[in-house]
């Protein structure tokens, strides 16, 4: 009889230990997930501004973009490196920074957000003896 309450004891024990573990395993899955998968939409965009870049000033293209729930996908545009880059978040937090640099392709759009589904026109331009790409939320 005695036996018994010392084994559940440590059954309770096992558990208590292991169950913010296994969740704090399950919330990085689930961030790795989401990231992955805005890569591969900011990989989409990437591709459509280099087609455009490659194809002249004026061009344009569309694409398509899923951004998953809780993520959003924002082209901060502008000067400097923030020109050529890509930045994602999920549930608010920063998960990475990509940036347009083979070609190097700068983004002049002003600060776009994309979060959901929606589909951009991307358009060839040069600023200032630079090739860039304008992003619109069509």
């Amino acid at each position: 009889m005695i036996d018994l309450p010392i084994k559940l004891m440590v059954v309770v024990l096992i558990i208590t230990l292991s169950v913010p573990l296994l969740t704090g395993a399950m919330e990085k899955g689930e961030s790795n997930n989401a990231a992955a998968a805005m890569n591969s939409e900011i990989d989409r965009i990437f591709n459509a501004a280099a087609a455009v870049h490659y194809s002249g000033i004026g061009s344009t293209r569309t694409v398509s973009v899923d951004v998953p729930e809780g993520c959003e996908i924002t082209i901060p545009g502008g000067a400097g490196s923030d020109g050529y880059s890509i930045t994602a978040k999920y549930k608010g937090k920063d998960t990475g920074v990509r940036y347009m640099d083979r070609p190097p392709v700068r983004f002049i759009s002003d600060n776009i957000t994309i979060t959901g589904k929606c589909l951009l026109l991307i358009t060839s331009d040069m600023i200032d003896g630079i090739s860039a790409a304008k992003v619109d939320i069509v």
